[in-house]
C-alpha cells in the first residue's frame, strides 16, 4: 500500500497517543513519554526500517539530534527511505520539525496504520540496528531517551 489511501476515517486516526507510544515504545525498546520526542524524525526513520530493514542506510540517522536543522536532516533520510520504499505520502518537514503535538500526533498515527498494513511480523533488533545509541529530543535539558528501558507494561 502506497501510504496515501489511508484516510482520516479509516480508524488509523482514532488512535490514542498511549496506544501510540506504548506501541513505540514496545516496537523500538524506547521509553517515549511524549509524541513530540518523534519530532526528531529518528523514531519514524527506524518504524519504516522496521518494516523495510535494510533498503535505506539506518547509519545516516542522527539518533542525538537536538536542533530543528539535524531534525531536517532525518527527514531527509526518512523522506529518501519513502521514495525507495514507494511511500507516496508527503511529509510535512516544517510542521513536525517544531515539535507540536497535533502534527505528530497525525503523522504517528498514519505511520501506524501503514506499519499494521505493511509490517510483515518478522522479529525487529531495533536497539542492534541503531547500535545501541539513545535517542535525544527537544525538552527541558535535553533529556535522552533510553534505550532498553522499557515503559511499565512494555516488553523488553
Amino acid at each position: 500500500m502506497s501510504g496515501d489511501t489511508i484516510g482520516m476515517m479509516e480508524g488509523a486516526f482514532f488512535v490514542g497517543r498511549g496506544e501510540l507510544l506504548d506501541w513505540a515504545n514496545e516496537l523500538l525498546e524506547l521509553s517515549l513519554t511524549k509524541i513530540e520526542q518523534c519530532a526528531t524524525g529518528s523514531v519514524y526513520c527506524q518504524i519504516i526500517d522496521a518494516i523495510y530493514p535494510g533498503t535505506f542506510p539506518v547509519s545516516k540517522i542522527n539518533w542525538s539530534a537536538k536542533h530543528e536543522y539535524e531534525f531536517v536532516n532525518n527527514y531527509k533520510v526518512l523522506q529518501k527511505a519513502f521514495d525507495k520504499n514507494g511511500i507516496t505520502r508527503h511529509i510535512e518537514v516544517t510542521k513536525l520539525v517544531k515539535a507540536k503535538y497535533q502534527d505528530n500526533l497525525e503523522f504517528m498515527q498514519w505511520l501506524k496504520r501503514y506499519f499494521d498494513l505493511n509490517y510483515n511480523g518478522e522479529p525487529y533488533d531495533a536497539v542492534g540496528r541503531r547500535k545501541g545509541q539513545d535517542l535525544f529530543y527537544i525538552g527541558s535539558g535535553n533529556k535522552p531517551v533510553k534505550s532498553g528501558a522499557a515503559p511499565s507494561g512494555g516488553k523488553k
